[in-house]
Formats: C-alpha cells, sequence, structure tokens
C-alpha cells in the first residue's frame, strides 16, 4: 500500500472530483448518513476517537469574510475579473507569476494573514482538539493562516499549501526576509525582488506548478495508519493529492461538515452534517459542555483590525 500511496502523493497535481455540482436535492442514498452528531459525541466522549485526523478547506473560513475559491457567484474564481488575468488560476500560476507578478501582490495584499480575518469558531475548536490532546493532525488547505493564528501548535499544523510566513526567489530559490516581503507587498503594494539574482520572490504558498511540502508527504504516510477519526471540513474536494486523503485513512469513521456532499458516506461508519461549519462545531461543543471554552478561546484570537491596517499602512 505504501508504494501505490507514494505514487498518488509524488505524481498526482489535480484531480476533478466526480461528485463536483452535485446538490443535497440530488443525492442519492449512497450519500445518505444513518448518523447523526451524537454518535460523534459518543466517540469523543468514550475515547474511540482520541487521534483525530483533520482535513480543512476554504469553506472555515467562509465566516471569517473570506470567500471560497469555486462557489459560483461569491467565490475567489469568479471575483478575478478586475487582475485581467487569462484565465482565474492564473493568479496562483507560477509561470504567469514571473512574467506578470502584479495581480497575485494586489490579491495577496488584500490577504495577507493577521491584518482584518480572525479564527473562525472552528479553527478555534480545532485548537481545542489540540489542547486536550486528540488532534493526531489537522492538514489545512489554506493559505489564510488563521489556524496558525488561532494558536493551534507547529507540530499538529500542516499547512498542505504552504503559508505567508517566508518567502523565496522563484528563480535562484534562495530565502529573502520575510518582513522585508511583508512590508513590499502589504505596505507598498509592489514585487518583491531577489537580492541575489534580481529574480521574483513570493511567500511559500504553494503555486500551480509546484510541488507541495515535504512534510505533507513525510506525515500523511503515517497519520492515515494512526488516525481513529477522520473529520472533512468545508471542502470541495477538487485538487490532489490532498482531495485523495479521505480514501486513503484506514480509520472506521470519517464525518463531512460540508454544504454539499462531496465524497460517499458509508452507511453505519461515515456522518455527514450538511451546511456551514460553524453552525455544527457550535451544536457539537454544547452537547460536550465545551460551548463557553469554545466562545472564549475564540474571543482570545480576535483581531483589531482597524489597529493592523494602520500599522500596515505605516500610520501611527
Amino acid at each position: 500500500m505504501g508504494k501505490g500511496i507514494s505514487k498518488l502523493l509524488n505524481e498526482l497535481d489535480s484531480l476533478v472530483n466526480p461528485l463536483e455540482g452535485l446538490t443535497l436535492e440530488d443525492a442519492d442514498l449512497e450519500f445518505a448518513s444513518d448518523l447523526d452528531i451524537r454518535n460523534l459525541v459518543d466517540w469523543i466522549q468514550s475515547g474511540k476517537a482520541k487521534k483525530i485526523m483533520v482535513l480543512t478547506g476554504a469553506g472555515v473560513s467562509v465566516a471569517a469574510g473570506i470567500p471560497d475559491f469555486r462557489t459560483p457567484g461569491t467565490g475567489l474564481y469568479d471575483n478575478l475579473q478586475k487582475y485581467n488575468l487569462p484565465h482565474p488560476q492564473a493568479v496562483f500560476d507560477v509561470g504567469f507569476y514571473r512574467s506578470n507578478p502584479q495581480p497575485f501582490v494586489t490579491l495577496a495584499k488584500e490577504l495577507w494573514p493577521g491584518l482584518t480575518h480572525s479564527p473562525t469558531l472552528t479553527h478555534s475548536f480545532l485548537k481545542m482538539l489540540s489542547d486536550k490532546g486528540l488532534l493526531l493532525r489537522l492538514y489545512s488547505q489554506n493559505i489564510d493562516g488563521l489556524e496558525y493564528l488561532a494558536g493551534i501548535p507547529d507540530d499538529k499544523l500542516v499547512e498542505c499549501h504552504g503559508h505567508f510566513r517566508s518567502a523565496t526567489c522563484i528563480d535562484c530559490g534562495t530565502t529573502a526576509d520575510a518582513d522585508s516581503v511583508k512590508n513590499t507587498i502589504v505596505k507598498n503594494g509592489t514585487v518583491p525582488e531577489c537580492k541575489t539574482c534580481g529574480g521574483n520572490v513570493k511567500p511559500d504558498i504553494v503555486f500551480f506548478g509546484e510541488s507541495l511540502p515535504d512534510r505533507f508527504h513525510r506525515l500523511l504516510r503515517t497519520d492515515i495508519q494512526e488516525a481513529d477519526l477522520l473529520l472533512v471540513m468545508g471542502t470541495s474536494l477538487q485538487v490532489a493529492p490532498v482531495s485523495m486523503i479521505p480514501d486513503m485513512v484506514e480509520c472506521d469513521h470519517r464525518v463531512l461538515f460540508n454544504r454539499e456532499p462531496v465524497m460517499k458516506i458509508r452507511t453505519g461508519q461515515d456522518m455527514f452534517l450538511p451546511g456551514d461549519c460553524d453552525d455544527h462545531v457550535q451544536e457539537l461543543c454544547s452537547i460536550l459542555g465545551w460551548k463557553d471554552d469554545l466562545l472564549k478561546e475564540n474571543a482570545k484570537v480576535q483581531i483589531d483590525d482597524s489597529n493592523n491596517k494602520k500599522k500596515a499602512e505605516g500610520e501611527d
């Protein structure tokens, strides 16, 4: 099995989910769940779930005011016309960034973590799982940094598509000063240049055409065997190899928190909780007796965006 997994991890660049576009009304019985949230409560309270693996996508950050990528009309890809791109995905294409970096720089200035968007209740719930010793690993597909801002420890967090906290030249690979790159993009709105070769520098988020971090591959190989529960939260499962994780795990139970069914729900094993992640997280925490702690945890990590905007713009 290990060899097959390695092949998937190393060779797959993208995957179109065969369930894309399926609505709740379209879903037939193979996507219906005979389990409900009280079963999840029981798994946690009984100790059956003590090595919980989590896979998150853009849906967990929508409540923070960050659009997801693919929702028609409101998703990020549907609202990039102002950048005059040949196609929406070009903003995250390393070849396009080499020849025309300004669209990404403009977008990055708007999305830079820690300035305007705060962790959601879902992020704080995942922090609580870590604090209680129940989180095996969180695999986030997001580049918004909200898991990091929520305080999830580095050893429990795998940012599959990278982050903004470090930066590298796309030509010579020289590591750039992260603070300088942030100031160049956020304060000046200009393209950071490599001091070694003069090439374009970008934050270390994974563009199309780039490999996922080595740490993702290394940890996934063991985590899919150790996990006793998988939570899949707010993702369309559109981009491989991350989209393959629900089929790779060996645990008996998987729980999908999502607006639409994007994976098969196995009768008697899996659970589908349709709707917004934060709503189900609040319900789950209420039953577990964790809701007060959830709200306190989330309140601690809320950002005063007015002060941060002033600092970013160089105001006193």
